[in-house]
């Protein structure tokens, strides 16, 4: 009887809606087709190589991955860092930890794009908490204006709050059509090229409209070596490299001289955000979180050009670290040297390495239980040390290397000669 009844309904579908559902069906498999050669496509780092397709976004790829990186760990890393991009490309928690002889799930870097301390506090802090990872420690990178009442970039924190990640993490769907809401959750949970479409645009089809008809390939970056340009797709590609533990390699590391060359960035009438500060310290206590601040070095060259806004800054950081118990941590290294950074305030490759290395005794006695291995801070600061552990890295992430020798750079990989490529 169930089959006499099944035969009579297949025949009483009418054949212009048996081609219509056929129709429907070879578009949806065509539409998935096309979505599985995008995200292939993405992976071979052909189509916005700095991003990956295959993650729900938040506002910045950036921190896109790195949220799915930190995911990643079977347990919550006892110290993250975070802070602007002087910190995503100056700490690297690999380094830290072959330094003091520990696990590298100890470590996390976990810097956003031009951080300020109002988005650390109402944004960073509770998205760690939300994900469910609660370090002992975070420890803010504190560069030249991280500090500083820059309300410009407060709009970063809206940014957050409306990508699609924050909101279907947050049911935040209040449009006024539900029907549509609901729509546009179905698709974008499951169409790549769909919750990247803004992207696809902005980032992948104008910058190569303008590069094929206007010849506007390039993209320039302090005190630019005319014989070292960086075309916009490598500098993605770069860009969108991390390794495990969150670093990001700078992209323009040898294209120029390392010093600071443009105007100054900011000055003793920008105020430091003292509000945003003192209620950072004091949520994150409150959730269980020990804050600890890291002074990030500039070379001498930014350090003149900022010379009483930065004296002012730091005096006042001080004390505003002593009036609350917040630990502030100094680099001990050299900083003078060219080669330690790319335009005076971002850390090259070997700066970075230098820098880690630099700062892991520091961090030690925040590990439990302590590294039992001391660390020689002139041994391990020596120039042929900081090679060992550059070369090391590049071995252990064979994509910096191919990346950065892809268009030509040279760079301090192999002792102390400044002309060794990579190989």
């Amino acid at each position: 009887m169930p089959c006499r009844w099944s035969s009579r309904a297949s025949r009483s579908i009418k054949p212009a809606t048996l081609r219509k559902l056929i129709l429907l069906l070879v578009v949806v498999g065509l539409t998935k087709l096309l979505d599985l050669g995008l995200v292939e496509l993405n992976r071979r780092g052909l189509v916005l190589p700095q991003f990956d397709l295959t993650l729900v976004p938040y506002h910045d790829p950036r921190v896109t991955k790195r949220n799915a990186l930190l995911l990643d760990y079977q347990e919550p890393p006892q110290i993250i860092f975070t802070g602007d991009s002087r910190t995503k490309n100056g700490i690297v928690p690999e380094v830290i930890s072959r330094t003091l002889g520990v696990s590298e799930a100890n470590f996390f870097n976990f810097g956003t794009g031009s951080q300020v301390v109002k988005f650390a506090r109402t944004a960073f802090v509770p998205h760690l908490l939300q994900i469910g990872v609660r370090p002992n420690c975070v420890v803010f990178g504190v560069s030249p204006d991280w500090a500083l009442r820059k309300e410009r970039l407060w709009t970063l924190i809206d940014r957050y709050r409306d990508s699609l990640a924050y909101r279907i993490a947050n049911q935040s769907w209040d449009g006024p059509d539900p029907v549509e809401d609901r729509l546009t959750r179905f698709l974008a949970l499951r169409l790549s090229f769909f919750r990247y479409r803004a992207d696809l645009i902005h980032q992948e089809l104008i910058p190569s409209l303008g590069c094929w008809f206007l010849g506007d390939c390039n993209r320039p970056a302090g005190d630019w070596r005319e014989d070292r340009s960086l075309h916009f797709r490598a500098l993605e590609r770069r860009s969108g490299f991390k390794t495990a533990a969150g670093w990001g390699p700078q992209p323009y590391d040898g294209h120029t001289t390392g010093r600071f060359v443009t105007k100054p960035r900011f000055s003793e009438a920008m105020p430091i955000d003292r509000e945003n500060l003192l209620g950072l310290f004091r949520e994150m206590r409150d959730s269980g979180i020990t804050p600890l601040l890291l002074i990030m070095p500039v070379h001498p060259s930014f350090r003149e050009a900022h010379a009483a806004a930065m004296a002012q800054n730091q005096t006042l950081l001080e004390q505003i670290a002593a009036q609350e118990g917040v630990a502030l941590l100094h680099p001990q290294g050299d900083y003078r040297a060219d080669e330690l950074f790319v335009d005076g305030h971002h850390l090259s490759h070997r700066g970075a390495v230098y820098f880690s290395a630099d700062i892991a005794s520091s961090l030690a006695p925040y590990l439990e239980p302590p590294p039992e291995t001391k660390v020689d801070q002139a041994s391990t600061l020596s120039s042929a040390s900081i090679s060992t552990l550059l070369s090391w890295i590049y071995e252990t992430n064979p994509s910096i290397a191919e990346l950065w020798h892809r268009e030509g750079p040279r760079l301090e990989a192999m002792g102390d000669n400044p002309t060794a490529p990579v190989r």
